[in-house]
């Protein structure tokens, strides 16, 4: 990943961990697994109702003439200049609506209610029209206004803050930092001696800050290190084995950068920084040791055989 890339990831990962550290942040951990998916399934379930619930569907008289109404839509919001027509009576008032944009069409307004002349909106249920004819060919069609102007169901916003928020407290969960990201290691001498890291546990069993540890090779067996915690167990280090596996890369803060090993453990993710990359590079090829022992041990064994049945 680029820094152009990189960089708001972990300014997103830099704001998540200040969040962490919030007055009564660690009492909401052993829940925090459920909460993205029942805010998720909350506001699922809410949009679901929105999108159920009957709404007028705001149109334009043109994309009237022009057939863009649904046939599942009858319910319409349309605005134009509103003026008298023929057929009124003291309990039923016709009205003609046109628009500009829309020449040899028009809308029969049929209402309960007096409505004023001129510019207006209007509301209520269209009755045909939905064929679309030739732009300046004769259109109309009869509408059954609403006593009082109807509004747009608004956005789901509820439906959408709760999605918003289970989706930003799943991204969340899955954010560290600092930030480790893989690199791959140069050729250098394996390590045999000590080697002073800084331990960063990422699910926080050591605590959300730093520890310093050692990473010995001393007492150790081929391809593997000893991890020493203070006040914590010792930790096996092997490079692949059924309890540990080490990714190389470094370790990204806002302020910088560190070359750093990321053992992976079934109970734990530990990533150590190293003062240099150098360091990081010899502490991974002592632990790829054995491995690449094995490895030549099978290419002798298969050279042997190849030689034998020959």
């Amino acid at each position: 990943m680029s820094a152009i890339l990189r960089f708001p990831v972990l300014l997103f990962a830099a704001g998540v961990e200040q969040l962490r550290h919030l007055p009564g942040a660690r009492l909401l951990g052993p829940f925090m697994r459920w909460v993205p998916r029942l805010l998720l399934l909350a506001g699922f379930v809410l949009a679901l109702l929105w999108a159920m619930e009957v709404s007028p569907q705001r149109i334009s008289l043109a994309d009237l003439v022009a057939g863009k109404l649904s046939s599942l839509q009858s319910w319409i919001i349309v605005s134009g200049n509103l003026a008298d027509d023929t057929g009124s009576s003291d309990f039923l008032h016709v009205y003609r609506l046109t628009d500009d944009a829309a020449p040899n069409a028009y809308l029969v307004v049929r209402s309960r209610v007096v409505h004023a002349l001129g510019p207006a909106t209007i509301s209520g249920h269209i009755h045909g029209g939905r064929e679309p004819v030739p732009a300046g060919y004769a259109w109309s069609a009869p509408l059954d206004a609403d006593p009082v102007l109807a509004a747009e169901l608004p956005p789901p916003w509820i439906a959408l803050t709760l999605g918003a928020v289970g989706l930003f407290t799943l991204l969340a969960r899955r954010t560290r930092y600092p930030m480790f990201s893989s690199q791959a290691p140069a050729d250098a001498m394996p390590a045999t001696s000590a080697v002073r890291v800084v331990v960063r546990s990422e699910s926080g069993q050591l605590g959300r800050a730093a520890v310093p540890g050692t990473l010995s090779f001393i007492n150790a067996e081929p391809g593997a290190a000893d991890l020493a915690i203070p006040g914590a167990r010792a930790v096996a280090v092997r490079l692949h084995s059924a309890f540990t596996n080490v990714d190389v890369g470094v370790q990204h803060r806002l302020s910088g950068s560190e070359p750093a090993l990321r053992v992976r453990s079934d109970t734990d993710d530990l990533v150590l920084a190293f003062v240099s990359t150098r360091e990081r590079d010899s502490a991974f090829a002592a632990l790829g040791v054995e491995a690449q022992r094995q490895r030549g041990a099978r290419r002798f064994g298969a050279a042997s055989s190849s030689r034998a049945s020959g």
